[in-house]
Order: C-alpha cells, then structure tokens, then sequence
C-alpha cells in the first residue's frame, strides 16, 4: 500500500496529465491514502504557481525585466523539485513558504 501511495504521489508532479492519472489512481485507491491527498494537492498548488510565474514573466518581459520573470521561474522549478523528492521518499515535506497555504487552501482536490 505504501508504493501504491508513493506512486500516486510522484506521479501527480509530472505535467497537469500525470496530475490527472494520480487523482484517478486515488479516486480507485482502497483505502484513500493521506500521502496521495496531500501531494495532489501540494502539486495543484505548484501547477497554479508556476502558470501565474509565467504569465508575470511575460508582462515583465514587456517592461524590460525578463530576468526577474527567469528568477521566479528557477524559483518555482525548485519548489517542484522538493514536492517531488518529498513524493518519492514517501514524506509529507510542504514546500517552503507556501506549503501550509496549499494544504489549507486546496481542500477541494481530494
């Protein structure tokens, strides 16, 4: 049950398709576990980070401060790379700075 989970929660950081498949895989899952719940989520919320970073970066590329679009971008690129690894392993690890408001605010992924 624990790779079942693992799985659920890997897959649901790769692209909004992969975010898709673990929500089915979870819908089907017996028991519902907790770790796919709370990285769906995380992944949601980073998915909507990283579309409103890139909508910002080409408004800032109009003004002449792209490179602040590309800061931003490293900057949510990383936050994935925690959600993910955090997925792999297994952990319930929030990402820094916005991990609590996700999992607050993303009650409607389940």
């Amino acid at each position: 049950m624990q790779d079942q989970s693992r799985l659920i929660s890997s897959i649901s950081y790769i692209t909004i398709i992969g975010w898709v498949i673990a929500l089915i895989l979870r819908q089907n899952e017996n028991p519902k576990s907790e770790l796919g719940l709370f990285h769906l989520r995380q992944s949601f919320g980073i998915m909507i980070l990283s579309f409103l970073a890139s909508i910002t970066k080409i408004i800032l590329t109009f003004i002449s401060l792209g490179f602040i679009g590309n800061i931003i971008g490293i900057c949510v690129f990383i936050l994935w790379l925690i959600g993910l690894v955090g997925a792999i392993q297994g952990r319930f690890l929030k990402v820094p700075f916005i991990g609590v408001w996700i999992q607050e605010n993303m009650r409607f992924v389940a």
